[in-house]
């Protein structure tokens, strides 16, 4: 072969090696782009994953959040419930308390109740004396007042008996709707029926020494004389103690209003007093006396 053949064979192979580098670069250039999009599309799809994620993040806090309510709600009904009881504990300790402050006019919220049972404290820790005393101050008060511990304990028995049985009627009615109907009203008339006030038990006189003892009101003083008025004109003065009028022994204001209204109006009535120590008969006629009243202590075996 002469040398301007070998020439020639070396150009040919030189253009398909250029050829050839060129197509693969090509292909390689065209290549490139795809694994762009490629790549593109996989963080598209961890971006997808990440909302996803986030969604159920969300759900998840909802969920602890409702669980959070519904404890929240929970604890709020206990808490009701704990308040209702304590409630309940109050009125029958408010309705002891009044019967402590009673002056002979009986009500229906006057009356002591029975005291909730409770546990026996240790035997070396001491009762309160504050709850001692409530148990048993009526029953000392009678005792003082003359009457025998067995007839005190009876009257104090039976009178809680009674107030229990009014406060758990109330209860009932309040709970079922049926409180302001004559249905309670009747139940209510045959509790009253059945309670006889302390008065009525032991009599004016042990009743004096009863008030006494509790340290409460037992006389009706006169603060005032109106010009003119029937007490004027039968010589009442201010600081007069209003003792008896007519027949009806007086311990309360309240007690000397009632008495005038009753009977017939305009008769004489013999009106007992106590001035400075000593004891006087007035006449007055039934009706208004004319004058300001207040409570006040006496001692049942002086006046």
């Amino acid at each position: 072969m002469n040398e301007r053949a070998v020439y020639g064979v070396l150009l040919v192979a030189v253009g398909l090696a250029v050829g050839v580098s060129l197509g693969w670069r090509g292909e390689r250039d065209r290549a490139e782009p795809v694994k762009g999009r490629f790549e593109d599309s996989v963080s598209v799809s961890g971006q997808s994953r990440g909302a996803g994620e986030t969604e159920g993040s969300g759900y998840q806090r909802a969920i602890r959040l409702e669980q959070r309510i519904e404890l929240l709600a929970s604890k709020l009904a206990a808490e009701s419930d704990e308040r209702r009881r304590l409630e309940e504990r109050l009125e029958v300790l408010a309705t002891g308390l009044a019967a402590l402050h009673e002056s002979g006019n009986e009500t229906p919220h006057a009356i002591t109740p029975k005291p909730e049972p409770v546990a026996a404290a240790p035997a070396t820790q001491a009762a309160p004396a504050s709850a001692h005393e409530a148990i048993t101050s009526m029953e000392h008060a009678l005792v003082a007042a003359g009457v025998d511990a067995t007839t005190a304990t009876e009257i104090k028995r039976r009178r809680d008996e009674l107030a229990l049985s009014e406060i758990y009627l109330r209860n009932q009615a309040e709970r079922e709707g049926w409180l302001n109907t004559p249905d309670f009203a009747a139940k209510m008339a045959e509790i009253e029926r059945q309670r006889t006030s302390i008065r009525d038990e032991i009599g004016d006189e042990a009743y004096d020494r009863y008030l006494a003892a509790l340290d409460q009101p037992n006389r009706v003083a006169v603060d005032e004389v109106l010009l003119d008025s029937p007490a004027a004109v039968a010589g009442l003065q201010a600081g007069d103690v209003v003792l008896r009028y007519g027949d009806t022994r007086i311990f309360a204001p309240g007690e000397l209003v009632t008495a005038t209204r009753g009977g017939t109006a305009g008769e004489n009535v013999q009106l007992e007093i106590i001035r400075q120590g000593q004891r006087f008969e007035v006449e007055v006629p039934r009706g208004p006396l004319g004058v300001r009243v207040a409570a006040s202590r006496g001692d049942p075996t002086g006046g």
